[in-house]
């Protein structure tokens, strides 16, 4: 006899939070590849000669422009190429590292964060989670 266990309703929801965290990531990244490449192109500057000004493979620039950041070989990488391409186009770098980081590299969950993560299972529990979650976004705004 084949069991089938069908998701719970709160584990559907968790992945569904993850996933569009997941896609908000992925459209920052792209937003910031096209900004960094967009400058590269107002300055009329080539892949290549932007490669010889910061000493950085054309690849990574090309991987940063395309909004691939997880393609490059670590943490340090990501945040130091990022800001010399962003010194080099004249762009400010800590507002495009700040959304680097936080696309990337976002912060651990406290440990309340993690309770109601594991209680998200519960339906009324989630509900009220949700809810304050969506109150401290708006205030945060």
């Amino acid at each position: 006899m084949l069991n089938i266990y069908l998701p719970r309703l709160g584990d559907v929801r968790a992945r569904l939070v993850a996933d569009m965290e997941q896609n908000d990531a992925t459209i920052a990244l792209l937003a910031i590849g096209r900004r960094i490449q967009s400058a590269r192109k107002k300055s009329r500057m080539s892949v290549a000669k932007l490669s010889a000004k910061t000493a950085i493979s054309t690849r990574f620039i090309e991987y940063i422009e395309e909004g691939e950041f997880r393609k490059l070989p670590g943490r340090s990488h990501v945040l130091g190429f990022t800001r010399s391409i962003c010194r080099e186009l004249a762009l400010d770098p800590e507002e495009i590292i700040q959304v680097v980081k936080t696309a990337m590299y976002p912060a651990p969950m406290t440990e309340f964060e993690l309770t109601i993560a594991q209680q998200m299972k519960r339906p009324l529990v989630a509900k009220i989670a949700n809810m304050l979650k969506s109150v401290l976004d708006r205030i945060t705004r």
